[in-house]
């Protein structure tokens, strides 16, 4: 097994693709789910909200409104984009994408937010009391009143079914407490959870106190996503 990181501009990529992001193929991830295909009318689809400044969700249809929350460690994001080169993709078409790297990189912290989320105590959160910043700003995501879709972009490379088994149930396991949390709040609204596995992303929904496996769609559907992956560079 082996866990892949995803590039920067594939989360990020408003400074190279403008106005792409992860919720570009996020959108496609739902839009080709037979189980969100239950969420909307038969001729419909969700749409991505363009307007969010006063809090809209991210993806919409006449029924059924969904917010996109990234699971990277803030700190992480912040070495990252600081550290981001120049990217020049006026050539792209020709087949050139030229990059211009800093002088001076500062050291990329772990990514820790798994372990931080898995080692979460429901006694702490109900008295709010976070140990960094990224998990002060998940908690406050799982507050609000609203249906969310996470997605943790670290994708997961397996060898075979026993591996894949035994990973992906003990990073299920680690949204129990946060999640338990989030069913104490009385929101009634919907959580789902997607991972990366092999070439698909895998949908789960909290449901009964447990992650349930809900979909895959593979990346092969999403061209969003398949650009990211063939031209971010970083």
């Amino acid at each position: 097994m082996k866990v892949i990181r995803p590039k920067y501009l594939m989360l990020n990529g408003k400074n190279a693709f403008p106005n792409v992001t992860y919720e570009d193929f996020l959108i496609d991830v739902i839009n080709f789910s037979q189980y969100f295909s239950t969420k909307h009318s038969f001729m419909e689809h969700f749409v991505l909200t363009t307007e969010q400044s006063h809090g809209e969700d991210d993806a919409y249809t006449s029924t059924y409104q969904l917010d996109f929350k990234l699971l990277v460690g803030s700190d992480v994001m912040r070495a990252r984009n600081r550290n981001m080169p120049e990217v020049d993709y006026s050539h792209s078409s020709e087949g050139f994408i030229s990059t211009k790297t800093k002088e001076y990189e500062e050291e990329e912290p772990d990514e820790t937010i798994l372990l931080d989320i898995a080692q979460l105590k429901i006694e702490d959160l109900r008295n709010e009391v976070y140990t960094n910043d990224s998990i002060k700003s998940v908690v406050k995501n799982i507050k609000k009143s609203k249906n969310i879709f996470m997605y943790y972009p670290y994708e997961f490379i397996f060898g075979n079914r026993f591996e894949y088994a035994t990973i992906i149930s003990e990073v299920l396991k680690a949204f129990k407490t946060l999640l338990t949390y989030r069913d104490e709040l009385e929101l009634g609204k919907d959580t789902f959870l997607c991972i990366k596995v092999n070439d698909y992303f895998e949908i789960y929904e909290w449901v009964d106190k447990k992650l349930v496996y809900r979909d895959k769609v593979s990346e092969y559907i999403s061209a969003n996503y398949l650009d990211l992956k063939r031209y971010s560079v970083y």
